[in-house]
């Protein structure tokens, strides 16, 4: 049993990134950007040593943000929630402005999202080429150490909850 799933009659829980994924994810990082630098050094390809030392470099930089405190989580309450990403925090999102939250695809690889409507949010270009692409306006970062499916099983619950108690 997950943490959060013991505490749910509490007002709030706050979820977070499985450790053990975002370091695996910084490690496979510093490895191609080690690679990278190893093809600079022998000089070979160099336009795709340095490509990789960059892009690479920066991805291992985001994923050890990731691994420091408060740098991302999922904070539910009984008005609703608030998630953080390389600690820009959204706004709190008032459970009576989302639709269910459901889990779908995300194209080209396939890779689970829990995604959900939002009412009153302004109408971004994004916000439009997310409905067409997977049939909803926002989505969640992270499936914050659950399953895809018992993330959007723990939201909606909070979500019901919240409207039985209006």
């Amino acid at each position: 049993m997950h943490p959060a799933e013991a505490n749910i009659a509490e007002n709030e829980i706050v979820l977070h990134p499985r450790k053990r994924k975002v370091a695996l994810y910084s490690l496979l990082c510093l490895a191609f950007t080690m690679a990278g630098a190893w093809q600079i050094a022998r000089r070979e390809d160099l336009i795709v040593g340095w490509l990789g030392v960059l892009f690479f470099g920066l991805c291992f930089a985001v994923f050890v943000l990731q691994l420091l405190p408060g740098a991302a989580y999922l904070r539910l309450n009984s008005d609703g929630f608030r998630f953080c990403s390389l600690f820009r925090r959204s706004s709190l999102i008032l459970w009576q402005d989302v639709s269910d939250f459901r889990v779908v695809p995300i194209p080209p690889s396939g890779h689970r999202m829990v995604v959900f409507d939002r009412q009153g949010a302004p109408s971004r270009k994004v916000r439009r080429i997310n409905r067409h692409l997977v049939g909803a306006s926002d989505g969640l970062p992270d499936s914050y150490g659950l399953k895809p499916e018992e993330l959007a099983a723990l939201l909606n619950e909070w979500r019901s909850r919240s409207q039985l108690s209006r």
